[in-house]
């Protein structure tokens, strides 16, 4: 099978379990014509919905049913991550080999995550699509024109975000006893590090001389997409460095703020942010799986 014919297969195919196909071993990278396809295919059970469906608040994770939405929410980013991944193979088949192969190696890590996500979501009783799907990913799409401008987007903002999202319920679902929730998030955090590395480091290849990563990154994004959505409302700067981020980027990126920035109470967050066991999540994550070779 052609690398084309793969991501074809995971956006016009169209049911959940298309969607988690691996590829083949002996798949064969291709180059045709690039191809940009507008929306996925999508069965019933996993369409868009134009309903809004908010993520529990963090006070109110002690309810089993409201952590198995919360997983949800996050279920429904990685569905669409396997999407935009696909997409860019077909939108950008000329670029560099390498980059394409990083797609799909952050492809498969993402089917990973949208499985580890749907188990612990059926141990809480809840199926994916039983509540509604959005498209915010998605309808950033159409002002995406290059590979610089993916990266920017997915790798350094969605996935970016990611990386304080899951430091945040780690903790939130750890303050709660639910080490299996917890579990599953800090396997999603470790490789959203190597996600992010792999656009950091393509990005970081491409800044000209005269101009700073951080203008740089902002000329990249199209408003009303802003580094806000780079960052969750409680930002992990440590997190950007071991990416390889510069000061500089971080430095920006966390002072970063628009007239759309979430206000949060810091107190909502303290008690669950200052877990100190959870100072450094890979060793969380190697004594809640006994040291099997999870991460």
């Amino acid at each position: 099978m052609k690398s084309s014919e793969y991501a074809k297969y995971l956006l016009l195919e169209g049911s959940l379990h298309s969607k988690l196909v691996p590829p083949p071993k002996d798949l064969e990278w291709d180059c045709p014509e690039p191809i940009r396809i507008e929306k996925p295919n999508r069965e019933s059970k996993i369409l868009w919905s134009e309903k809004k469906s908010k993520i529990p608040r963090l006070e109110h994770l002690n309810q089993a049913r409201l952590r198995g939405e919360t997983l949800h929410h996050f279920a429904n980013h990685e569905l669409m991550a396997i999407e935009l991944f696909a997409w860019a193979i077909l939108a950008f088949p000329k670029v560099q080999l390498e980059l394409r192969k990083d797609w799909l190696r952050t492809l498969i890590e993402e089917q990973r995550h949208l499985r580890l996500y749907m188990k612990r979501m059926g141990d809480l009783g809840i199926e994916l699509g039983e509540r509604p799907l959005n498209y915010l990913f998605w309808k950033q799409i159409p002002w995406v024109e290059t590979e610089l401008q993916f990266t920017s987007l997915v790798s350094l903002s969605l996935e970016g975000a990611n990386l304080d999202f899951m430091q945040i319920y780690s903790r939130a679902f750890a303050f709660y006893g639910d080490s299996e929730s917890e579990s599953v998030t800090l396997q999603v955090y470790c490789d959203e590090i190597k996600h992010v590395k792999r656009g950091w480091l393509h990005f970081s290849s491409q800044v000209s001389n005269d101009m700073s990563d951080w203008d740089f990154f902002r000329s990249q994004l199209v408003f009303p997409f802003t580094p806000r959505r780079a960052k969750a409302y409680n930002f992990f700067p440590e997190t950007r460095r071991e990416v390889g981020c510069s000061e500089n980027f971080i430095s920006n990126l966390g002072d970063y703020s628009d007239k759309y920035s979430n206000q949060w109470k810091q107190n909502q967050l303290d008690a669950i942010l200052d877990l100190p066991y959870l100072n450094d999540p890979r060793n969380r994550l190697k004594e809640l799986v006994k040291g099997e070779g999870i991460v």
